[in-house]
């Protein structure tokens, strides 16, 4: 048998023991016929979760707003899906819990090129209780909405829209423009900024007030940009006009996820340009409030796999437990709908970005990891889509995953193929060498691996986080690792 034509598959042998913890975990996917988009997630007086998103529904071509409450064990308390009317598109991109309600931010269609915000308030039983449409911009839709609700009692909303121009060959493109919006906690609209750009990579993606409560922070990109690295931390005064520009270091962008870690340090990360010291990585930085940077580190699965940020939100801290996360083995050439097996990948941080540990939560389809949320019991709630090509077209599946504070999951598992992983190994399958990623957490380390009757087969050490094992020897087949 030629070599090009040798297949060797491996399978996970879980088989470290775990003690249990008190802390409750789960792991859940939800499935429709819809195409499922699960954006954001609060916690409220209960400890139950509130997760919003949006459904595809009749063939792709109109979505709803959807939401989903579930109790602090995994079980469904109610869901709906809402419409601003029966034949207008709309989707859910934030959420917040204030005083018993839960206020909803996303967008409405106008028509097939415009979109206004939508505001909805919603009760205990996720009825609607009030709802306003807030004027936007004619031609623009929405691709990213973050909102902040600052000291003021007011939601602050930064994103970017997109819209068709038209490029100096006469031919019609695609165009983004950052926009600023601040709106009363009653839905009234109290300041909008839509500027336009005549270059296509102007773009912001989260805001953050001060710790003073004087200004905001917003984070984005900018092309041409004065800075080396065409990142941008903005300040704005509170009638949202720019009163400085900083540069991000090191050229992490996108997806930015700004926390405190205290009065005047910041955690953010996002994704390295290609000339970063670190591409296709979770790069992660603390800065000052002046824009300096003060600890650094990245993360993801070594050689040519890579890990993107996470859709929506990916830096979460409650108590004083920083949790990081994003997908491992991201497809940028089919970022929703790819045919690779991917993973959630959740690192726990130390203040000065050092690693405590990290898992892996998938690997037997397609997981795209959209936002996390520190947990007060110390653990930590994960929500993105499954997407599975072989039994899927263009439809995703909900998966959500409660770990605790040691990153375990030590309930019964719902779906049982789906597997918490301390090492991967790729190629899988593999030819003549595979690659072993193992977990930061384990500084030494053995593979053994079996065949299908169980027997031994080798053993190797590794000393690190990265190992190589020779396959050659190996006949066609599937083993055990």
């Amino acid at each position: 048998m030629s070599k090009t034509s040798r297949t060797i598959i491996f399978l996970f042998l879980m088989w470290l023991f775990h003690p249990l913890f008190s802390q409750q975990t789960f792991e859940k996917i939800i499935s429709y016929p819809e195409d499922q988009v699960i954006s954001d997630v609060v916690t409220d007086e209960d400890d139950n979760f509130i997760i919003v998103g949006s459904l595809t529904l009749n063939n792709l071509q109109m979505k709803s707003g959807y939401i989903l409450k579930l109790d602090g064990y995994g079980n469904i308390i109610s869901e709906r899906t809402i419409q601003q009317n029966d034949t207008t598109a709309c989707r859910f991109f934030n959420i917040h819990h204030i005083n018993q309600y839960y206020y909803v931010l996303g967008a409405v269609s106008v028509d097939s090129v415009t979109e206004k915000i939508w505001c909805v308030k919603l009760n205990d039983g996720l009825e609607v209780v009030d709802e306003q449409v807030l004027n936007t911009v004619d031609e623009r839709w929405f691709s990213v909405m973050n909102s902040i609700f600052d000291s003021d009692s007011n939601f602050v909303l930064t994103g970017y829209t997109e819209r068709i121009d038209i490029n100096h060959m006469g031919n019609p493109i695609y165009n983004y423009d950052p926009y600023f919006y601040k709106i009363k906690l009653n839905g009234d609209s109290l300041r909008a900024k839509f500027p336009t750009y005549e270059y296509p990579l102007t773009v912001m993606y989260d805001i953050i007030e001060s710790k003073d409560s004087s200004k905001y922070f917003a984070f984005g990109m900018v092309y041409p940009s004065p800075f080396a690295t065409r990142s941008v931390m903005l300040s704005l005064n509170k009638e949202l006009d720019s009163i400085a520009a900083d540069s991000i270091p090191l050229g992490v962008y996108q997806f930015y996820s700004p926390a405190y870690i205290n009065d005047n340090k910041m955690v953010i990360y996002g994704n390295g340009l290609p000339y970063a010291s670190v591409v296709y990585a979770l790069n992660v930085l603390s800065i000052t409030e002046e824009a300096e940077m003060i600890n650094y580190n990245h993360f993801k699965m070594e050689g040519s796999i890579r890990d993107y940020p996470s859709w929506q939100n990916g830096i979460s801290i409650n108590n004083g437990n920083i949790y990081i996360a994003g997908t491992s083995n991201f497809d940028y050439t089919s970022p929703r709908y790819s045919t690779r097996d991917s993973w959630f990948h959740l690192i726990k941080i130390n203040e000065d970005i050092t690693p405590q540990w990290e898992y892996w939560y998938g690997g037997d389809a397609y997981y795209s990891t959209y936002n996390i949320l520190a947990t007060d019991d110390g653990g930590c709630l994960m929500i993105g889509t499954r997407y599975d090509f072989e039994v899927q077209y263009l439809i995703r599946d909900t998966y959500i995953v409660k770990v605790n504070s040691e990153g375990l999951i030590t309930s019964l598992p719902e779906h049982p193929g789906i597997e918490m992983h301390e090492a991967i190994v790729y190629p899988n399958p593999g030819n003549e060498e595979i690659k072993v990623r193992i977990a930061i957490q384990h500084p030494q380390s053995t593979f053994e691996l079996f065949d299908m009757n169980g027997q031994f087969v080798l053993r190797e050490s590794f000393f690190g986080t990265e190992g190589v094992v020779n396959t050659t020897f190996l006949p066609q087949g599937t083993y055990l690792y």
